[in-house]
């Protein structure tokens, strides 16, 4: 079995895509809530958004195939986080790592890519990034996120934010049952790994 290679660093905002566009991609936004069921995963082929959905560590139900690349977000612990407990870091990333490993290892020869929040979304507030990516996606993309509901929920969410000055976290602007925004966070960094989506911030 071919080992996979591991991408760590991306330095630049004025960049080439990470992964090229006519490849197929998973991106997992780690979580392990039982609320939300688990990470977030978005699934793209040749660029297109195709599929989101919750995944545990270890799914046993519909997995991609034939998939190129991985990307997960590797958790860091900055401003951002400070107010997090470290054993939530670690749940997070543990979940996170276990997911990509789980993927790669079906897919061989997948090619796996780790970045920060910092290497990929900088400081931009959540709904923010959520609204710049709604605007470059299709209609058939958008209805994979839920269509004009979610639209809704990321206009009223920046809509708080401004009202709030962005004092608030990206999470606490939408409502709590509203796990979609971490659907949104997965489906962002794969438009981000294809070059759809550029960093800000």
């Amino acid at each position: 079995m071919k080992a996979p290679t591991i991408t760590t660093r991306i330095t630049s905002s004025a960049r080439k895509p990470l992964i090229p566009r006519d490849t197929s991609a998973i991106a997992i936004d780690p979580g392990y809530s039982a609320k939300s069921g688990g990470c977030a995963v978005a699934h793209a082929v040749e660029g297109e958004l195709c599929s989101v959905s919750f995944k545990a560590s270890l799914p046993t139900d519909d997995v991609p195939r034939c998939v190129d690349h991985v990307i997960v977000e590797q958790p860091q612990q900055d401003g951002r986080s400070d107010g997090v407990p470290t054993v939530t870091l670690i749940k997070l990333s543990w979940a996170g790592a276990l997911l990509a490993g789980f993927y790669v290892g079906d897919n061989t020869g997948a090619v796996l890519h780790e970045p920060t929040p910092r290497e990929w979304k900088g400081s931009e507030a959540k709904p923010a990034m959520h609204e710049r990516m709604w605007a470059i996606l299709s209609k058939a993309e958008r209805q994979v996120l839920g269509g004009a509901a979610t639209a809704k929920q990321i206009d009223a969410a920046c809509e708080r934010g401004a009202l709030c000055r962005w004092s608030k976290s990206g999470a606490e602007l939408y409502p709590s049952t509203f796990v979609t925004h971490n659907l949104l966070d997965a489906a962002a960094i794969l438009m981000w790994a294809y070059g759809r989506l550029e960093k800000v911030g």
